[in-house]
């Protein structure tokens, strides 16, 4: 027998190394086991949008809406470098708690407006990227609920239900949020911070309204500033600027070009702005407008506070949407609240998508812009029915009034 014969023969094993060996085998297996779980943890987490990065002077925060697999959500193309080539945008009419909306809301407990949500919840969660827009103040407290025109505090339950319907952020800056001082202000952010929601427009210091408010949605950083174009007759200069942003051409083009230099690919303005009750554009919404979205730091303005929809203009391949309408309030036409002031068309609203794409350059622009009218059940339940999708159960409602309603809303926007 060769030497090298006899180096391949086993040798006995001692007594007991057969169980050693099998003990051995068996934790060996465990640990494979184990490291293939945290890896595919890790890949998880990496393929993960809703994980941002966090530094020193922006704010982040989580940009998807939880990853519905509804089959109206949005496909998504993903490049090489991680980020999608396609996602969607969302945004909402104003939501304003008047006291029969509260009412609505009541429960035995406390208050619930998730019922008023729910039959479009579908619709906003499922989206890519979902902003709302919150008029008035929120309470802390609920004992200091006011739901006249000349001040606003909603219950705190509120956020609760705007964050439960799948927004992943809110632009706040409005004619209502300065109503009862900085309580109103430091209320609100409380509430929002609560509830992990983004606030984007109010702030407590001059150090937080300094903050780039940023999102990863799909891998792209998406930036979002919000102003409003005044606080119900306070004097220009008798509200920090900082507390709450307020509409000055100078300053949004130095927050956008700031927002493009701090890394932001696509930037969304959201304007208070508007006159009540009038689907026409006022002097400041015409003029100003085109001006802001001519700066290469910003790639879509988003407008409230009409209360009623507006048109939406596309300018040099880039879009304004002047006035979204309401999403949730109890403005509606012949109601003993509003017996003159009030149109048909404020119970009107839309949940706009903005499908935003990437171009051959890298950029970012939107390429179509598609209408989910809303409308307000005002007088009933006061949920919130998508006009084209109502609820199978419930209420019955009348489906000619929401078509009505839609026909309205599509006519205004001039968008299919």
């Amino acid at each position: 027998m060769s030497s090298q014969s006899a180096r391949s023969q086993p040798r006995p094993p001692a007594p007991g190394r057969d169980r050693r060996i099998e003990r051995i085998s068996w934790y060996f297996g465990l640990a494979l086991i184990a490291l293939g779980a945290v890896g595919l943890a890790a890949s998880f987490r990496d393929s993960d949008p809703s994980i941002s990065a966090v530094t020193d002077d922006t704010e982040t925060a989580d940009g998807s809406s939880g990853g519905s697999d509804d089959a109206e959500s949005t496909d998504v193309a993903a490049t090489t470098e991680g980020r999608a080539d396609r996602f969607t945008v969302s945004a909402s009419g104003d939501i304003l708690i008047h006291g029969r909306v509260a009412d609505a809301a009541t429960t035995s407990d406390g208050f619930d407006f998730t019922p008023l949500f729910a039959p479009v919840q579908n619709l906003i969660a499922s989206r890519d990227f979902s902003i709302c827009h919150l008029e008035v103040p929120i309470s802390s407290t609920n004992q200091d609920l006011a739901y006249t025109e000349g001040v606003f505090r909603a219950p705190m339950q509120l956020a609760d239900a705007i964050k439960g319907a799948g927004f992943d952020s809110c632009s706040v800056a409005s004619n209502h949020a300065w109503d009862s001082g900085e309580a109103s202000v430091i209320s609100t952010i409380e509430q929002f911070t609560r509830v992990g929601l983004p606030h984007v427009g109010i702030a407590n210091t001059a150090a937080e309204a300094a903050k780039n408010w940023q999102f990863d949605v799909l891998g792209n950083t998406i930036g979002h500033l919000s102003y409003a174009y005044g606080l119900n007759g306070r004097e220009p200069g008798e509200v920090p600027i900082e507390r709450v942003a307020q509409i000055d051409e100078t300053k949004i083009l130095a927050d956008a070009a700031g927002q493009r230099a701090g890394g932001s690919e696509f930037t969304i303005v959201s304007l208070h702005w508007g006159s009540e009750f009038q689907n026409d554009l006022n002097e400041q919404q015409a003029d100003l407008g085109p001006r802001l979205l001519a700066s290469p730091d910003i790639d879509l303005i988003i407008g409230h506070h009409a209360h009623v929809p507006q048109r939406v203009d596309e300018i040099d391949g880039k879009f304004i949407a002047y006035g979204l309408g309401n999403l949730l309030s109890n403005q509606a036409k012949d109601i003993p609240e509003c017996p003159n002031a009030c149109p048909l068309d404020s119970q009107d609203g839309v949940l706009l998508d903005f499908v935003v794409e990437r171009g051959d350059d890298g950029s970012l622009a939107v390429t179509e812009v598609i209408a989910n009218p809303t409308w307000v059940d005002v007088g009933g339940t006061w949920k919130i029915i998508s006009t084209e999708n109502p609820p199978q159960v419930g209420a019955v409602l009348d489906p000619a009034v929401l078509q009505a309603s839609a026909a309205r809303t599509r006519a205004t926007l001039n968008v299919q």
